[in-house]
């Protein structure tokens, strides 16, 4: 049986104290993929830091 790759878990708690996640990703991902896949879920009502941040 092959050996199953373990993923990494990120979450991320937001100033207002709601998350995001947990995602999980395997540890050949790219920060780019991980960045298009938080900003596809940040919640729309803080479209202003959600622009702050893609500007990183």
């Amino acid at each position: 049986m092959p050996e199953e790759e373990e993923l990494v878990e990120l979450k991320f708690r937001l100033y207002d104290g709601s998350d995001i996640g947990p995602f999980r990703y395997s540890p050949a991902s790219t920060v780019a993929m991980l960045k298009e896949r938080i900003v596809a879920d940040w919640p729309k009502a803080k479209d202003s830091f959600s622009q702050a941040l893609s500007e990183y």
